[in-house]
């Protein structure tokens, strides 16, 4: 600690003010620089800028990293890139005290008391590496994909997918499940990419369900910064449905509170309203989907704003104004994220919603509803092929869930307890379910700790999360600002290609991910005579980018990874100016472009292409390449007949509903009085659970009570700050109350990313307890001024799983609880969670699922469809009728049903 006197004082003054004297003109220069630039306080010397890419959340800002005297000092926004345009956000900014964790992991170690016991040795690479070559070794002989490699964040550019499938396995599973699956799969089969990229900047009305895009939702920094251009400079009108008061509904022009998992009903009623009224755009339905206005009509009479009021508790006036508002205000623009998507049936949701654009013709326009622009970039040849035999978690094979694309993996430990996977290696990734999944330690945790369940499980992490406490080895990655990774992110209306690269080199022993993989295969294959080590002939991590970035088209020309290097970002648009904007030479605004479905092919595309008669799809070399209309041929979207599938004819296979529809929460349709809704959310300063050790966030927020309404307060006798028990079929949390209007009074919400027992000293407060460096990391003294004493609660325990039967997502706005003010015994902190419970909830998940019980019940409707492909066909007509006149049936199970499907909820 300095302690500040009159000395001190005096030459800490002086010296600046030297600095000051000396160099006058420099900082003339700053007051006017735009960024790029940083000068030490003390000595006036400019520090060295390193572009890089972020990695604290998933955003991928442009960042620049300062380093003096071999630190990293400081980071900030790269002016230069074009989606995040010299902004960095409260986290970016903080990203260095990853690399500075006082409990970071410099060097491997191995277990060597029971799991979870935090008893550890340390020991060399070769050691470590030998180790995992020789389970390897025994596990691939018997099967391939007995080995498991689960990721959080895969930003490697493909070198996991490499490693996995170089071993023969095809057993590798992704986060995206606890994520944002069924947006994806919602969105995928109607128009081909699975996210969007909305013009707020230009729009003239902005709808939003559910995503709290101004503080915690997918493109935070470079979406907000568009949200705020076109409610302030562009004068668009922001209309937020959502549960809660989040930031952005705060700064809405209209919030809506809505009933939690109804946001899909509100948007089928303004679609009805739209229709009915023709406020729709026929040319482009007709131009562009698969179905003509009057099909879609006819489907949707009977969503009418009546049938969404009861089910949401919105008033059928503001449904039916809001509907004629962003139809006749032009251009509008949507936008969604998981508040409609992780429920049962999220895709639904998702498809619900995009809809309204769509009808409205507000697609691929100026202020409008756009396709995500991303770039891609080669791998390093020759590359291992595809594993022989397709494993049962994989993200496209799991039988039960087989059009959830993007995974089910928070179902792991039930299929592991179950027998129907088997694991003998396991691999972690930059991920931590333990913490972040639902069920957490009591699903999570009791599947790692069985050793009979996991034989030998390796932690890649430089962090002692809850996860990796459990490891049997562990080998120290480094965080993102030791090491090379290639990116792209379609979160802006240009496309761009940037880099992770070192700024420092890897503290201690660390190493690289893509390093520690190459050097696993190169212990299992020295030689190469096991065919392997072919695939891994790079020398470092820069050897490896230069396969991926020297070879681009363009890119090659300016310099390769070379340019990379210096800017971080490829290709440079233009100068930042001092309005935040991204201009030409001449001061213009750098437009995007637009209409990317009307571009026209060529006369050389079109030779030796066939254009379907009816459809208009236009095929080459047996791949669709486009679509004729009205006597044009143009590229078309990305579906395999190039049209919009409004009516997803993939789904009626087995058993969904094609059409836009909505299915209410069966346990949702009659909750008892004293029964509410848990919703989890994200703040702006932390994400996940990778944040509570970093100082600098973890001092701005580091608890998290519970938000509920005044009156559900005034019902239950709490006040802030008072005790609450808050209780749901397989656990509980006791935490703190927040009360207040701000939030729907059946709905009580927890934010994440608080109530840590693992992540070092900070993240849990046992600062007080030992000091740091126990891995090998420079202790922070810093540490003694904490002055807070709360952590917070984790709530992941009580949350059942729940899977939507389409996309896969986990259920997490779908848990009901009771909410009771704490008793005698109850204590702050307190969490339970048991796995029986949570078994039972699994198997009640699967009756949802389209090989379940209760799946027909839900789909009545479905026995209109049939058709020779379909997987339900005989099941489906063997079921009652329900016809489209009557959505309250496709709200809940059809009669006969309804009692087994509540048995099932609760």
């Amino acid at each position: 600690m300095l302690e500040m006197n009159r000395r001190t004082f005096l030459k800490v003054t002086g010296t600046t003010a030297a600095a000051v004297a000396v160099a006058p003109k420099l900082v003339g220069a700053m007051e006017t620089e735009l960024g790029g630039k940083d000068i030490d306080p003390v000595g006036a010397g400019e520090r060295v800028g390193i572009p890089v890419t972020c990695h604290v959340c998933n955003i991928q800002d442009g960042a620049i990293a300062y380093v003096q005297d071999g630190r990293i000092v400081k980071l900030e926004g790269n002016p230069e890139h074009v989606s995040t345009r010299g902004r960095l956000c409260a986290k970016g900014n903080s990203g260095m005290w990853y690399t500075y964790d006082p409990d970071r992991i410099t060097y491997p170690l191995k277990r060597v008391g029971a799991r979870g016991e935090g008893k550890w040795k340390r020991i060399t690479w070769d050691e470590a590496l030998k180790e995992v070559a020789g389970k390897l070794d025994e596990a691939i002989k018997e099967d391939p994909n007995s080995v498991f490699l689960k990721y959080g964040r895969n930003r490697t550019g493909g070198a996991i997918d490499r490693f996995m499938h170089t071993l023969g396995s095809d057993s590798i599973l992704n986060h995206t499940s606890v994520c944002e699956s069924s947006k994806k799969v919602g969105l995928e089969p109607t128009w081909g990419p699975d996210i969007e990229t909305p013009d707020f900047a230009h729009a003239k009305y902005i709808l939003n369900f559910g995503s709290n895009i101004l503080e915690a939702a997918y493109f935070h920094n470079p979406l907000s910064q568009r949200v705020m251009e076109g409610t302030v400079e562009n004068k668009a009108k922001l209309v937020t449905f959502d549960v809660r008061l989040s930031n952005t509904a705060g700064r809405s022009d209209e919030w809506i509170p809505v009933f939690p998992a109804t946001d899909g009903a509100i948007a089928l009623a303004m679609g009805n309203v739209i229709l009915s009224n023709d406020l729709q755009d026929s040319d482009f339905i007709n131009t562009w989907t698969n179905v003509t206005v009057d099909e879609l009509k006819a489907h949707y009479k009977q969503y009418t704003p009546e049938w969404a009021s009861k089910l949401s508790g919105v008033p059928v006036e503001t449904i039916e104004r809001i509907a004629r508002e962003f139809a006749t205000t032009k251009p509008a623009t949507l936008f969604t994220y998981r508040g409609p998507a992780k429920h049962l049936y999220g895709s639904y949701n998702e498809k619900a919603c995009m809809m309204l654009p769509i009808m409205t013709g507000n697609i691929e326009k100026r202020g409008g509803y756009c396709m995500p622009r991303g770039m891609g970039w080669p791998q390093p040849e020759p590359q291992p092929p595809k594993p022989a035999k397709h494993a049962f978690m994989n993200a496209h094979h799991h039988p039960d869930y087989p059009l959830a694309s993007h995974g089910t993996s928070h179902m792991l430990p039930y299929h592991i307890a179950n027998g129907d996977v088997k694991v003998k290696v396991y691999f972690t990734y930059q991920d931590n379910p333990v913490y972040t999944n639902p069920g957490a330690q009591a699903t999570w945790g009791k599947m790692f700790r069985d050793e009979k369940l996991i034989p030998y499980y390796v932690s890649m992490s430089p962090f002692m999360g809850e996860e990796t406490a459990l490891a049997d080895l562990i080998l120290p990655d480094c965080p993102y600002l030791e090491r090379w990774e290639p990116e792209s992110m379609p979160n802006s209306l240009h496309p761009w290609l940037g880099i992770r690269q070192p700024v420092i080199k890897p503290l201690g022993e660390s190493r690289e991910n893509r390093i520690i993989l190459r050097d696993i295969i190169h212990t299992l294959d020295p030689d190469g005579s096991r065919g392997m080590k072919k695939y891994w002939e790079f020398a470092d991590g820069e050897d490896y980018m230069r396969h991926h970035f020297d070879n681009v088209p363009k890119l090659k020309e300016d310099g390769g990874l070379d340019f990379l290097k210096k800017h971080g970002v490829w290709p440079i648009y233009g100068k930042l100016d001092g309005t935040g904007k991204i201009v030409d030479k001449t001061g213009r605004e750098i437009e995007a472009e637009y209409g990317l479905h009307m571009k026209e092919l060529s006369a050389d595309e079109m030779l030796g292409a066939i254009v379907d008669p009816t459809a208009g799809t236009i095929t080459k070399n047996g791949e669709a390449i486009g679509v004729q209309r009205n006597g044009k041929n143009y590229v078309g979207f990305s579906t395999p007949d190039r049209r919009l599938n409004v009516r997803v004819d993939g789904w009626a296979k087995y058993g969904f509903n094609p059409m836009p529809t909505f299915k209410q929460i069966p346990w949702h349709k009659d909750m008892q009085d004293d029964e509410m809704i848990l919703t989890t959310y994200k703040i702006n300063v932390h994400k996940q659970s990778r944040t509570a050790a970093v100082k600098w966030l973890a001092e701005i927020m580091h608890s998290n009570p519970a938000w509920m309404n005044s009156e559900t307060g005034k019902k239950i006798g709490v006040k802030t700050g008072d005790l609450v028990r808050v209780e749901s079929k397989v656990g509980y949390v006791v935490t703190k109350a927040y009360v207040f209007e701000g939030i729907h009074p059946k709905v009580i919400a927890i934010p994440t990313g608080f109530g840590h027992w693992e992540y070092g000293r900070l993240a849990n407060l046992k600062h007080k307890e030992k000091a740091g460096g126990e891995y090998g990391a420079a202790d922070d003294a810093d540490l003694n001024n904490v002055w807070w004493d709360d952590r917070g609660v984790h709530a992941n325990a009580m949350i059942p799983n729940v899977v939507d039967p389409i996309g896969g997502s986990q259920g997490w706005y779908d848990t009901v609880v009771k909410v009771t003010k704490a008793g005698p015994e109850d204590k702050y902190g307190d969490v339970k969670g048991d796995w029986d419970k949570h078994m039972e909830a699994y198997k009640e998940s699967l009756r949802y699922a389209y090989t379940g019980d209760l799946h027909r019940t839900m789909h009545p409707e479905m026995a209109a469809w049939g058709g020779p492909d379909s997987v339900n066909q005989e099941a489906a007509h063997q079921a009652a009728p329900a016809p489209e006149k009557a959505p309250e049936a496709e709200a809940a199970p059809a009669e006969g049903a309804e009692a087994a499907a509540k048995e099932a909820a609760h």
